[in-house]
């Protein structure tokens, strides 16, 4: 059994922003990780029951044209993860695209520039590196299949709203999933897979959360698919997003997804600021996250698990963004923002980013502000 030590966090006398003190352990958690209910509300709970509250950010770049995560040209991976888990941040949802996995081609030595031992390595060698950097800060990692290939995301004009395309089709996808469970097997901080990314339209057919058409019905590929990783490593969480590029689980009331470990399930939506009418009052945009999303973690149910909102994130500190912030606050949800990068591509900014393209700088004290006040547990 692994003990981690969460660490307490302390004002920083230059900025204000909190930073953890890694001498001073104030809380530990047992893996693996699960879930159960707790206080009326089913939540990821560690071995011996208590609650771990998932307040995550992602790191992308892996699952893009580059097939490396962002900011390595800037900084060593030790010191990106020591930044990452100074902010407060207890885990990472870590993007992959399904060409990574297959193609594994050599990464460009600009893009690992402060990364010099990392000259020459593949995708798959370098992404190996990049959780073991996380794992060894004590950070949760939770992997996402983003797409098959590899590029920016999302659209209905991408041909990636589905679990399969043309070139990569179910089967494929599968493996992917399978052996991405296998390959970080011995690793327990590495907790779950993020089956596929905002599920949408694509080549003129629109996912369903039921119905039984394979060529549609999500949670039917979503059960087939998490049923196979757990036979590889039956301690995962298995991830499973909504459909309308994750906005919409509601399904899952009639067509729960039904597991060999049923307690390795977690339900994810993803909210943004610009996904809502402005006009509607937080008393229905509560109402609304409710019915389409956080219904799940009501305990006794057919469709009974965890909630986890694995994307939301913004670059202005408007009323838009405050009702999500609330929402987060008052259900107490884990969640994980997005993202902690500095730049989508070199040379391209990052508005949402956590930190500036030099991978230390903080872009928005007031935003990270705000998250740390939603990382603890609250209820």
């Amino acid at each position: 059994m692994i003990i981690l030590g969460i660490l307490f966090l302390l004002i920083s006398a230059n900025n204000g922003i909190q930073l953890h003190n890694a001498s001073a352990p104030q809380l530990s958690f047992s893996l693996p990780l699960s879930t159960a209910t707790v206080n009326n509300k089913v939540v990821v709970v560690d071995a011996t029951g208590d609650r771990v509250k998932l307040a995550c950010v992602n790191w992308y770049g892996a699952h893009m044209e580059g097939h490396v995560v962002n900011g390595l040209d800037k900084e060593s991976i030790s010191s990106i993860a020591k930044t990452i888990s100074g902010l407060g941040f207890n885990c990472i949802r870590l993007p992959f695209s399904l060409e990574q996995v297959f193609e594994d081609p050599v990464i460009e030595d600009n893009r690992v520039s402060a990364n010099p031992g990392l000259h020459g390595k593949t995708s798959m060698e370098v992404l190996d590196a990049t959780v073991s950097g996380l794992t060894d800060e004590g950070l949760i990692v939770l992997l996402n299949n983003h797409n098959s290939k590899a590029g920016w995301c999302c659209s209905e004009q991408d041909g990636e709203g589905l679990w399969y395309t043309h070139d990569y089709p179910e089967e494929m996808w599968i493996q992917a999933l399978t052996s991405m469970a296998e390959r970080y097997s011995g690793n327990f901080l590495v907790a779950g897979i993020d089956l596929r990314n905002e599920l949408r339209k694509a080549h003129g057919h629109s996912p369903t959360w039921g119905g039984g058409d394979p060529k549609v019905d999500w949670s039917m590929a979503a059960e087939k698919a998490g049923n196979l990783v757990l036979n590889v490593n039956p301690n995962l969480l298995i991830l499973v997003e909504g459909i309308e590029y994750a906005g919409n689980l509601e399904g899952a009331r009639s067509h729960p997804i039904k597991l060999s470990h049923p307690s390795q399930l977690v339900y994810s939506g993803h909210m943004y600021p610009f996904w809502y009418d402005p006009t509607l009052s937080y008393n229905k945009f509560q109402q609304r996250m409710h019915d389409r999303q956080t219904f799940v973690t009501e305990p006794g149910q057919s469709y009974s698990a965890a909630y986890w909102m694995g994307e939301f994130g913004t670059g202005s500190n408007d009323d838009e963004w405050g009702k999500i912030i609330q929402y987060l606050e008052e259900s107490d949800s884990d969640w994980s923002y997005w993202a902690i990068d500095g730049y989508s591509r070199p040379g391209d900014d990052e508005t949402y980013g956590i930190l500036k393209d030099d991978y230390v700088t903080v872009r928005h004290p007031w935003l990270v502000d705000q998250l740390q006040k939603i990382m603890p547990v609250l209820q």
